[in-house]
């Protein structure tokens, strides 16, 4: 049996997968690739002319240290041109949305 915290990573990875869904994203979930991205959102066509796919890291734990969580994501995610989203979720409050931006 997954133990607790497992499970309660990948509800909420695919609580923010539902929501990408339900703004017509095509979003794939990373389930135990040990990746630096859980889930990976390509946005639709209509939107052409800022279509740029989004890697997302979420994290539900009491405790999120942005240097350390967002660095394997921010190089693959500049690595490659893509766009890069932590979002976190700490002690039932609501989800932060952190976004990283190319200067």
């Amino acid at each position: 049996m997954p133990n607790k915290n497992y499970v309660k990573g990948a509800n909420f990875e695919r609580q923010v997968k539902k929501k990408y869904e339900e703004y017509g994203y095509l979003v794939f979930r990373t389930a135990g690739s040990h990746s630096p991205a859980d889930l990976i959102a390509f946005p639709p066509l209509r939107n052409i002319k800022e279509w740029q796919p989004i890697l997302i890291q979420c994290k539900n734990t009491k405790k999120v240290y942005l240097p350390d969580d967002m660095k394997e994501l921010k190089s693959v995610a500049e690595e490659h041109g893509l766009r890069a989203v932590l979002i976190s979720k700490r002690n039932k409050k609501p989800n932060l949305v952190t976004w990283i931006v190319k200067e």
